[in-house]
């Protein structure tokens, strides 16, 4: 019979080795889609990682996605960078927390993304998100 402490560290172990991959996954998509926000990918990108991601939940997370875009968007070139890299920081917690409570979706999102990353704009510097972080998870 397995000790409290036993089980408590072996359930520990269990989430870490579950939450990694999901937090990979969650940056490379919040990183594809900071990349796509100026871009005509945008909506087709945004509908297909929200309708696997949150599909009760749809019209909500559509939209506060599109505020966040509209913010990133209006931001001086100057800053472009900086602002997709705290669009990208928002929405890997956001996506992570939807694929945890939905891990089932890891699969389908992974598609998304590799159906869409050839047209994505590949993104370099301090955010560099989809190529790193994509082609960890893909």
């Amino acid at each position: 019979m397995r000790s409290a402490a036993h089980r408590r560290h072996t359930d520990e172990r269990d989430v870490k080795v579950r939450e990694e991959p999901l937090r990979l996954l969650a940056g490379a998509a919040a990183g594809a889609l900071a990349g796509a926000v100026d871009t005509e990918q945008w909506p087709e990108l945004r509908a297909r990682v929200v309708a696997v991601l949150a599909p009760d939940l749809f019209e909500l997370v559509s939209a506060r996605l599109d505020e966040a875009r509209l913010r990133l968007v209006a931001v001086p070139r100057v800053r472009l960078e900086h602002a997709r890299a705290e669009f990208t920081t928002e929405w890997r917690g956001s996506i992570h927390a939807m694929l945890w409570e939905r891990p089932e979706a890891a699969g389908p999102l992974r598609a998304v993304l590799h159906e869409v990353s050839p047209a994505l704009p590949r993104l370099s510097g301090a955010l560099g998100v989809p190529d790193a972080l994509a082609s960890a998870v893909l």
